[in-house]
């Protein structure tokens, strides 16, 4: 059986400037504030996806009826843009700069996962 149920809301803290706060309290009732955000911010998220999907298809479009088009791009994706860390700085020491990365996490109180900082 699959299992069906819907993860629990992500409690996040947000700073409104005061300005903002206030316009939010007269306009949306006290118990309806957190829809009205979570609405808003879903309906944001979905047109910037929207927007991006049809970027895609007119440069799909495009493409298709322009293969030159199609062939800058996949050349463009099998670039090597970097190249190798000896090519461009012949000093460098991975394994100095992972101890020293390490050394700076633990005194900004970071735990190894990005983002998250010890308890």
């Amino acid at each position: 059986m699959l299992n069906t149920q819907t993860p629990a809301p992500r409690q996040v803290l947000l700073r409104l400037p005061e300005d903002v706060a206030s316009r939010l309290a007269r306009a949306v009732p006290p118990r309806k504030r957190n829809q009205f955000l979570v609405d808003l911010l879903r309906q944001e998220l979905e047109k910037e996806d929207a927007e991006l999907i049809a970027a895609c298809e007119a440069m799909n479009r495009m493409e298709a009826a322009h293969p030159e088009l199609l062939q800058e791009t996949q050349e463009w994706l099998d670039a090597d843009l970097v190249g190798s860390v000896d090519d461009w700085d012949p000093d460098f020491d991975a394994e100095t700069f992972s101890r020293e990365a390490a050394i700076a996490q633990a005194a900004l109180g970071l735990s190894a996962k990005p983002g998250q900082r010890k308890k």
